[in-house]
């Protein structure tokens, strides 16, 4: 039979173990290290391929200025203003196939009193804005061609743009006319009067 006696006291055996735990930790935190090294690694060349992509777009988008101030330079102003002139002519051809001269001219005889000739009628086809000069024999003439056309639906019930003048025609007898200019808006549809406008009207 073998005896083994153990001479170590205590405090050597907690050191041991205290050692022990210590060497442990040692390792635990030298693999946590090593994994923040590599993550930093890893971020580093993630930040390197972002950096690399992103000088790459700056370098096509500088491209694509050069490329558009080049585009810009071969346009020539001239064919510029051609394109706006066509365009502006198409526009002004579809509005004189909307505005019917035809139907506006009735409508203007309508409302033509007695003693008001009209000389010129100038519509503007895109705002259908029309400018009418006329002459009359006297200022109620002109007074009541306004009412007149202020009142039909086919036009702007706001007052007109107005301007008169009172012309010598005849100096032996002192005759005058009222020469006279006025514009409005036309409304080729008519206005649009609710039932209860119609009923106070």
């Amino acid at each position: 039979m073998r005896i083994s006696i153990n001479f170590a006291s205590r405090e050597y055996i907690l050191v041991r173990k205290v050692n022990a735990i210590l060497l442990l930790l040692l390792f635990c935190l030298l693999g946590v290290f090593l994994y923040n090294i590599s993550e930093y690694g890893k971020t580093l060349e993630r930040e390197n391929m972002l950096a690399s992509e992103v000088g790459l777009h700056e370098k096509k988008e500088s491209e694509v200025s050069v490329r558009l101030r080049d585009i810009k330079k071969t346009v020539q102003e001239n064919e510029v203003n051609a394109s706006l002139r066509q365009a502006e002519f198409v526009n002004m051809a579809i509005g004189r196939r909307v505005f019917s001269w035809t139907a506006f001219l009735n409508r203007i005889e309508e409302l033509v009193p007695p003693g008001v000739s009209i000389k010129s009628i100038n519509p503007d086809f895109s705002t259908l804005d029309v400018e009418i000069t006329g002459t009359a024999l006297d200022m109620a003439g002109v007074t009541e061609f306004m009412e007149r056309i202020t009142r039909s639906p086919y036009f702007d019930d706001l007052p007109p743009v107005f301007h008169s003048s009172e012309v010598l025609v005849d100096k032996d007898i002192g005759k005058t006319v009222q020469n006279f200019n006025l514009k409005i808006r036309y409304q080729p549809d008519g206005r649009h009067v609710s039932t209860e406008e119609r009923g106070r009207s």
